[in-house]
């Protein structure tokens, strides 16, 4: 379970008739580890993808400042963005 954005465990009993029981909540080290790996590729994969936009915005500006110099716009079609899951 994750309560406030901790990964958590609880531990207890609840009698379901009268609504009352007695537990705890502990921290599960394994599954945090889980979700902070899994949050760090999902920032890599998007810092990596904005770089790679950056890198062809950047190409593409440097066509048309080429093409624009010879009096005529002749910059390349822009490229699809890859797809990833």
């Amino acid at each position: 379970m994750i309560l406030n954005g901790v990964c958590v465990i609880w531990r207890g009993w609840i009698d379901l008739v009268r609504l009352d029981g007695m537990g705890c909540l502990e921290y599960d080290e394994e599954r945090a580890q889980h979700e902070d790996a899994l949050a760090q590729a999902a920032f890599e994969e998007a810092r990596r993808r904005t770089r790679d936009f950056e890198d062809r915005d950047r190409s593409h500006r440097e066509d048309l400042e080429v093409s624009e110099g010879g009096g005529r716009r002749t910059a390349r079609p822009p490229q699809p963005l890859p797809f990833s899951h």
